[in-house]
């Protein structure tokens, strides 16, 4: 594991958390449809149309990225966080996180689970997670805008691409 010392994640961990949050984004968007496809897919009719070819697919980029992003993050660490966090934001930076990895790990896995194998329960469950994750999300760029621009400790060059 690297030293956490660093003042930035690496540019793979950058690419990879940018990455997933397109993906996640374009598939959120485009999700419309994918409860009629799953429908008909159980009723045993044909489905067809762009969604039920692209979304699940995204799916299981974000998830194979997902898993890759934690590999790294685990071998490579994080960068500090800034000195001037009070502790109790520190530990609600971590749960939030963790929450996060957690959604785009599950949002993919029911999603496979209701497609792929029949399950027609972690389709609902699919979608109500990736509305929690969207929740989520938004309060995490909430949290890096409030660091940005009240706390003005440039926690966003962190995460910036490029050097």
């Amino acid at each position: 594991m690297s030293d956490r010392r660093n003042l930035r994640y690496s540019t793979l961990q950058i690419a990879l958390h940018w990455g997933v949050f397109l993906l996640f984004t374009f598939n959120y968007i485009v999700s419309d449809g994918m409860g009629r496809a799953l429908h008909q897919k159980f009723d045993g009719t044909e489905v067809a149309g762009f969604v039920p070819a692209v979304h699940p697919p995204v799916g299981i980029a974000i998830l194979v990225l997902m898993l890759i992003r934690l590999l790294v993050r685990w071998r490579q660490g994080a960068p500090e966080g800034p000195a001037s966090v009070h502790p109790l934001m520190d530990r609600a930076a971590h749960w939030a996180h963790l929450g996060l990895y957690a959604l785009l790990l599950a949002i993919p896995v029911t999603g496979l689970a209701a497609w792929q194998f029949g399950i027609f329960m972690s389709g609902d469950l699919h979608g109500v997670l990736a509305n929690v994750a969207v929740a989520l999300v938004a309060l995490h760029a909430a949290a890096a805008l409030f660091h940005q621009y009240v706390l003005k400790d440039n926690l966003l060059a962190r995460m910036k691409p490029g050097r």
